[in-house]
C-alpha cells in the first residue's frame, strides 16, 4: 500500500514538472513585423532600432561580399549592426543583423540597372543608419521589388535606391 502512495506521488509530480516545462517554453511567436528604425534613436521603445556594431567605414570587401553586384563599385560608406533596442544594448532572440551602404556605381551603370529592373521613382526611401544620412543623395531615388530581389541572396534581404543623377546606390540589407 505504501508503495503505490509513493508511485503516484512521484507520478503527480512529475506530471506538475512537465506542464510547467510546456508552460515556460510555450510563448508565442510575434506575428506581425514591426518596422525598422533607421536609427538609434527610437521614439518608441517596444520598437526594434539598428543598433550601429561597425563603420560607418569604406572598405569594398564587405560590400561586395553581400552584394556581388556592387563589387566593382567605390564605397562612400558603409555600416552595420543588429536590430534590437538601444537603450539597453539588449537585442531580440537570435541577432538579426543589418547592413547598410552608399555606393557609386557611376552613371551608365546606375541608368542599365534602372532600365534592366524597370527602376522607378520611390516618394519616401527609407533612410539608411544615421551615420550614414549625409551620404545619400539629394533628389529622385528609383526603385523596383524586381531591382530588391536581383540585390539579394539567400543571406541577405535588400532594399536598393538607385540614383541616376550622381551614379550613386543605397542598399539597405537585413540578414535573413
Amino acid at each position: 500500500m505504501l508503495r503505490n502512495r509513493w508511485r503516484t506521488w512521484w507520478a503527480g509530480v512529475a506530471a506538475v514538472l512537465g506542464l510547467a516545462g510546456l508552460l515556460a517554453c510555450g510563448t508565442p511567436a510575434p506575428t506581425e513585423r514591426v518596422p525598422v528604425s533607421s536609427s538609434a534613436d527610437s521614439s518608441s521603445p517596444s520598437q526594434p532600432t539598428k543598433v550601429l556594431t561597425t563603420g560607418p567605414r569604406r572598405d569594398i570587401e564587405p560590400v561586395a561580399a553581400r552584394f556581388p553586384a556592387l563589387a566593382d563599385s567605390t564605397v562612400d560608406g558603409w555600416a552595420a549592426g543588429t536590430l534590437g533596442d538601444a537603450s539597453t544594448g539588449r537585442v531580440p532572440g537570435p541577432s538579426t543583423y543589418w547592413f547598410d551602404a552608399v555606393v557609386t556605381a557611376g552613371a551608365d551603370q546606375v541608368a542599365e540597372w534602372v532600365q534592366e529592373y524597370d527602376a522607378t521613382p520611390i516618394p519616401h526611401p527609407d533612410p539608411p543608419v544615421s551615420a550614414l544620412h549625409d551620404l545619400v543623395p539629394a533628389g529622385e531615388l528609383l526603385g523596383s521589388p524586381e531591382l530588391d530581389r536581383a540585390f539579394s541572396s539567400t543571406q541577405w534581404r535588400a532594399r536598393v535606391y538607385l540614383s541616376p543623377a550622381s551614379g550613386r546606390v543605397v542598399v539597405l540589407g537585413i540578414d535573413d
